[in-house]
């Protein structure tokens, strides 16, 4: 499913969501950090994880 079709789906679904789009980067882009701001995409997820409740919201900084 195309990603922005999916990202409407689930928030017709009433399911949590964020979408954060980059100009530079690919697929399956890692967790090593480089120059581009798509490199800081794991400490949003786990932010969103905290603002949902996956993760513990009084560890979140």
């Amino acid at each position: 499913m195309e990603p922005l079709a999916y990202y409407i789906a689930l928030q017709k679904a009433g399911v949590p969501t964020e979408m954060h789009l980059y100009a530079q980067g690919s697929h399956a882009f890692g967790l090593r950090p480089k120059k581009f701001p798509i490199s800081h995409w794991p400490a949003l997820a786990e932010r969103w994880l905290h603002t949902i409740g996956v993760l513990d919201p009084q560890k979140h900084d």
